[in-house]
C-alpha cells in the first residue's frame, strides 16, 4: 500500500513554537506622546515591524468607502464578511485620495472601521451626556468641549477622531446599524457614570419590513395569540377551581368550630366571625350546593390543563428536535484510501486514459495544481481535530471539485465515493474556483506576450491570413435561477434567462480575452460596446504590428468575425453572396479558420458540464468565479496537451529560416496581467 503525501501533518505545538507572535497596543501611535511611549530594548526594535499610520483623511475614506459599500442596493446584504471588506478595501484603493499612498488590505480596513467605530460610539454617548447637562447660555461648542471631559473622566484618554464623529453623526445608515448593535447585545459595557449613555444617536425611523416578512410575522402572529388565548382560557378556569377549594376549606373549618360543645377561646371567636362573614359575602347557599359541582369542575379542569399543558410541552420538545443539525459518520479516511489506491498510487486500478476522461487532464497537471493549492490556500492543507482526527485530505477536496466542474452534478453525487457533504463539496467548489483564479489566473488569463503575438501571426499566415491573431465571437450560459426581478433584462428570444460570454480565441483553442457577465437580451454589437477587448489600443498600450498584403504595408492586427460585427479595420468578415472563384475562395477560407472560437466554445463546454448545463447558482459573482475558472483550467489543459493536436509545427518559424512578413516589435513593453473582465 502507497503512502499518501497528503495525510502527514506537522506537530501543532511545534508549529506554534516555531511562530514569533507579538501584541501590540492598538491605540493610535500619533495621540501618544514621547514621554507616554513604552521604553523598547534596541535589540527589540530592529526586529519590530514598522506599523502603518492613520491620518484623519484615510479615517475619512475608510468610513465613505464603508458606507458606499454598505449603501449599494445590490450588494450590500446577503454577502460575506470577507467579500464585503474586499469590496470596501477596493473602493478605499481606488479613491484619488488614496493615490500614491500605502495600498490597504481588507484585514487593515476592517481593523481600523470597527476601532473608529467603537471610539465614535462612545463619544456619542458622552455627547449625549453633556446635551443632557446643557445650561442656558451653552452653545455648541462648550457642549463638545463637555463632551470631551466626560469621554475623558469615563475611558481615561482623550478623544482624537472627532473628525470621524463628525463625519458619522448625521449618517442615517450608521445611526440606524448603531443603534440596532446598541439595543441588540446581550453585554453592554457599562460606565462608571451612570448618565452615559452607549446610545449613538436618537432613534431614527426604520426601514418598514418587506412583504414577505410581513406575512410571515402575521401568520406567527396568529398562531402565538391562538396559543396564549387557549393558555389564558385554561388558566382562568384554573384559578376559579382554586377559590372554590379555599372557600370550601373554610366551610369544613367553620363547622368544626361550631361543632366544638366547650367554650371558645377569643382568638377562634375572632376567627369565627371572620370566616361567618366572608361566607356570607359570597353566599353559603350557593356554596353549599355547588360543592357537588365544583368538584367535577375541579376533575374536568386538571384534566383539561393538564392536556394542555402536555401538548404545550411536546410542541417545545419538537421545535427543539428540528432545530439539531444530523450528523452522519461517512469514514472519510476510508474515501480518502479509495481515491488513493484508486487513481494515484504507483499500481493504480485505473489506467491513464480513464484518469483523463474523469479529471479532464492528465494526471501530473492535477497533481501540479493539488500541490499548489495545498501550499499556498489554506483550506486545502490538511489539519487536525481536537481529538487527533485528520481532515479532509487536499486530494479528496480537490477531487470533488472536479468532478462537480466536470460533470455538472449536484453537490452531494460524491457523497458516496468520496465521502463529502453536500455543504462540504460546495466549500470546496468555491474555495476550488478561488484558489485557480488567484494562483494560476495572472498566467492562463493574460494578454498576448509579444512571442505569443509572433506565434499567432506566423500560424495566421501560413493559413492565409496574415495580420490574424484569432476570431471574436459570443456564447450565452443559461441562468435557470435567476432572480425574478431580472428576468425581463436577462431573457432572449428563446424565452430562459441567459449571461453573454464574449471570447476570443487562437487555432489551438486558447482563449486569450474573455468578457462575462452581459445580459442576455444584448446582441454582439452591443456587449462589443461594453467590452474591454480594444481598450490596449485605445489606450497606446499594444504592441507594434507590421504585416504585408498584396504590396501594402499595414499596422494593426485583426481578428476574423461572423456578418453581425460592425465594418471596422480590426474585423474582417466573410462574403455574403461571393461572386467569381476569389470571393467564394475567400469566404470558404475565412468561414473555416473562424470556427476557431466556435471550436473553443464547443470544447469548453464538452470539458466542464457546468457550463453547458444551465447554471443553478443565484448569486452573479460565484457565476463569473466559475466561468473565470473553468476558462483557466481550458487554457492550463490547452498548453499541457497542445503539442499533441495542432496541426501546425511552429518550429518553422523560428528566425533565420523563414521569410516572414509579419513583424511584432519586441523593444515595446506592454502589459500581460490578466485579461478576464466582467
Amino acid at each position: 500500500m502507497d503512502s499518501n503525501p497528503f495525510m502527514h501533518t506537522g506537530n501543532f505545538v511545534d508549529l506554534l513554537s516555531q511562530q514569533s507572535i507579538s501584541f501590540a497596543n492598538y491605540e493610535d501611535i500619533s495621540t501618544l506622546s514621547s514621554s507616554q511611549l513604552p521604553s523598547l530594548h534596541r535589540d527589540d526594535v530592529g526586529e519590530r515591524r514598522e506599523r502603518k499610520t492613520w491620518t484623519p483623511t484615510d479615517d475619512i475614506l475608510v468610513i465613505s468607502s464603508w458606507l458606499n459599500t454598505s449603501k449599494d442596493p445590490v450588494v450590500s446584504n446577503e454577502q460575506k464578511a470577507g467579500t464585503f471588506w474586499k469590496r470596501v478595501a477596493a473602493c478605499f484603493n481606488a479613491s484619488p485620495k488614496a493615490a500614491g499612498g500605502e495600498e490597504r488590505t481588507p484585514n487593515n480596513c476592517k481593523q481600523r472601521w470597527h476601532k473608529i467605530n467603537d471610539l465614535v460610539c462612545k463619544f456619542c454617548g458622552a455627547y449625549e451626556a453633556a446635551t443632557r447637562e446643557k445650561t442656558s447660555g451653552c452653545n455648541e461648542n462648550d457642549v463638545l468641549k463637555r463632551a470631551h471631559e466626560i469621554y475623558h473622566n469615563n475611558l481615561k484618554k482623550k478623544f482624537t477622531l472627532e473628525h470621524a464623529w463628525k463625519e458619522l453623526r448625521n449618517d442615517q445608515k450608521w445611526c440606524e446599524v448603531a443603534s440596532a448593535r446598541n439595543e441588540g447585545s446581550s453585554k453592554k459595557r457599562k460606565w462608571e457614570d451612570a448618565e452615559v449613555s452607549s446610545a449613538s444617536q436618537p432613534s431614527e425611523s426604520k426601514r418598514p419590513a418587506g412583504v414577505k416578512a410581513s406575512k410571515a410575522r402575521g401568520k406567527a402572529t396568529v398562531a402565538e395569540e391562538a396559543l396564549t388565548n387557549g393558555f389564558q382560557s385554561m388558566w382562568d378556569i384554573k384559578q376559579k377551581d382554586l377559590e372554590v377549594k379555599e372557600r370550601l376549606s373554610k366551610m369544613k373549618i367553620l363547622e368544626s368550630i361550631i361543632a366544638k360543645t366547650e367554650p371558645l377561646a377569643e382568638y377562634e371567636e375572632a376567627f369565627k366571625k371572620k370566616l361567618i362573614s366572608g361566607v356570607k359575602c359570597h353566599g353559603v347557599e350557593h356554596c353549599v350546593t355547588g360543592s357537588s359541582l365544583t368538584e367535577s369542575t375541579v376533575e374536568w379542569s386538571n384534566q383539561t390543563f393538564d392536556k394542555f399543558s402536555n401538548a404545550y410541552g411536546d410542541q417545545e420538545k419538537e421545535k427543539k428536535r428540528r432545530k439539531q443539525r444530523a450528523y452522519f459518520e461517512r469514514n472519510r479516511e476510508e474515501g480518502d484510501l479509495r481515491l488513493w489506491n484508486d487513481y494515484f498510487s504507483d499500481t493504480p486500478t485505473y489506467p491513464p486514459n480513464l484518469f483523463r476522461r474523469r479529471f479532464r487532464m492528465n494526471k501530473h497537471l492535477f497533481m501540479h495544481i493539488v500541490q499548489r493549492l495545498s501550499n499556498e490556500v489554506q483550506f486545502f492543507q490538511p489539519k487536525k481535530d481536537a481529538l487527533g482526527r485528520v481532515s479532509l485530505s487536499p486530494l479528496q477536496k480537490c477531487t470533488a471539485a472536479i468532478r462537480i466542474l466536470a460533470y455538472g452534478n449536484a453537490a452531494d453525487a460524491v457523497d458516496e465515493y468520496l465521502r463529502l457533504g453536500a455543504t462540504t463539496t460546495r466549500s470546496c467548489l468555491e474555495h476550488f474556483v478561488d484558489g485557480i483564479i488567484s494562483l494560476f489566473g495572472e498566467e492562463y488569463l493574460r494578454r498576448p506576450t509579444p512571442a505569443d503575438l509572433q506565434r499567432l501571426l506566423d500560424i495566421g499566415e501560413y493559413r492565409g491570413f496574415p495580420g490574424m491573431v484569432g476570431s471574436i465571437d459570443c456564447m450565452h450560459w443559461e441562468w435557470k435561477n435567476c432572480p425574478t426581478a431580472w428576468k425581463g433584462q436577462y431573457t432572449r428570444g428563446s424565452g430562459k434567462p441567459t449571461i453573454v460570454l464574449e471570447a476570443v480565441a487562437s487555432y489551438d483553442l486558447w482563449i486569450w480575452h474573455a468578457f462575462f457577465g452581459p445580459p442576455g437580451t444584448l446582441n454582439d454589437i452591443n456587449v462589443l460596446d461594453r467590452s474591454p477587448v480594444f481598450d490596449d489600443i485605445i489606450n497606446g498600450q499594444a504592441p507594434q504590428v507590421t504585416y504585408s498584403v498584396n504590396g501594402r504595408e499595414y499596422h494593426l492586427a485583426y481578428y476574423l468575425t461572423d456578418g453581425i460585427y460592425p465594418k471596422w479595420a480590426t474585423f474582417i468578415q466573410s462574403i455574403p453572396l461571393p461572386q467569381g472563384p476569389k470571393a467564394v475562395l475567400f469566404a470558404q477560407r475565412q468561414e473555416v479558420v473562424r470556427k476557431d472560437v466556435e471550436r473553443a466554445f464547443g470544447v469548453l463546454q464538452a470539458r466542464f458540464a457546468i457550463v453547458r448545463n444551465p447554471t443553478l447558482l443565484w448569486d452573479k459573482e460565484k457565476i463569473s468565479n466559475i466561468i473565470r475558472a473553468c476558462i483557466i483550467l481550458h487554457n492550463m489543459i490547452v498548453e499541457d496537451e497542445r503539442d499533441g493536436y495542432t496541426q501546425y509545427d511552429t518550429s518553422i518559424f523560428v528566425e533565420g529560416e523563414t521569410s516572414r512578413s509579419s513583424e511584432v516589435d519586441f523593444s515595446v513593453n506592454f502589459a500581460t496581467k490578466g485579461y478576464m473582465n466582467d
